[in-house]
C-alpha cells in the first residue's frame, strides 16, 4: 500500500474544498425540491459523483474519494442536510471506490467510472423509491425517474472526467502517482 503523503492529502483537501464549495447550493436545492419536485432532484442527484470522480482520476490511489468526500461533508453540515451532509458525502465516495477496489486499483479507464456511477446510482434510486413516494406516480413517472438518475450520473461522471483530464494537463498531479496515463473521457 501507497503512504499517505502530505501531498496527496492536500490534493484531496483541495479537491474536497472544491468539491464542498460546488455541493453547499445543491444542498439547499435538494432540500427544497426533492420531495415536492423528485424527477428533478433525480436529475440534479449526479453532481454528487463530480468530486470523487475527480478525486479518484486525478490521483488515482485507495481512499482519494472517500478522503475528497469527507471533507466535502464537512463543509456542508451548514446546509439543511446537517451533520447527515458527512455521511451522504462518505457514502458517495464509499461507493465510488468500490468499483476501484474490485480491480485492485489497477484499472483507471472511463468505463469504470461510468460502471461504478451507474450502479450506485440505481442502488440509490431503488433506496430512494419509498422515500420520494414514487410506487405512487404513474409507470411511466416511474420510469423517468430512474432514466433521469442514470442520465444524471453519465453526464456527472463525464464532467468530473473532463475536470480531471484537465487539472492533469496542468501537471498538478505529477509525482503523486507515478506512470500515469491520463484518464480522457470519450467525446459526447
Amino acid at each position: 500500500m501507497k503512504r499517505l503523503t502530505t501531498r496527496f492529502l492536500m490534493a484531496c483537501a483541495a479537491i474536497g474544498a472544491a468539491t464542498g464549495v460546488l455541493l453547499l447550493p445543491a444542498n439547499f436545492v435538494a432540500a427544497a425540491i426533492s420531495a415536492a419536485v423528485p424527477l428533478v432532484y433525480a436529475a440534479m442527484v449526479g453532481i454528487w459523483l463530480i468530486g470523487p470522480v475527480v478525486a479518484l482520476a486525478v490521483l488515482r490511489r485507495p481512499g482519494a474519494a472517500l478522503l475528497t468526500m469527507l471533507i466535502a461533508g464537512i463543509i456542508n453540515i451548514p446546509t439543511p442536510a446537517g451533520p447527515s451532509a458527512i455521511i451522504t458525502n462518505l457514502m458517495v465516495g464509499v461507493a465510488m471506490e468500490l468499483g476501484f477496489l474490485l480491480t485492485l486499483y489497477r484499472i483507471w479507464k472511463p468505463w469504470l467510472f461510468y460502471v461504478t456511477a451507474l450502479v450506485f446510482e440505481t442502488f440509490y434510486a431503488i433506496s430512494a423509491y419509498t422515500f420520494f413516494n414514487i410506487d405512487d406516480m404513474t409507470p411511466a413517472v416511474q420510469g423517468v425517474f430512474f432514466v433521469l438518475m442514470g442520465v444524471s450520473a453519465i453526464v456527472f461522471t463525464w464532467l468530473g472526467l473532463v475536470i480531471a483530464g484537465r487539472l492533469e494537463a496542468t501537471g498538478v498531479a505529477r509525482g503523486i502517482t507515478p506512470g500515469r496515463r491520463p484518464v480522457a473521457p470519450p467525446a459526447l
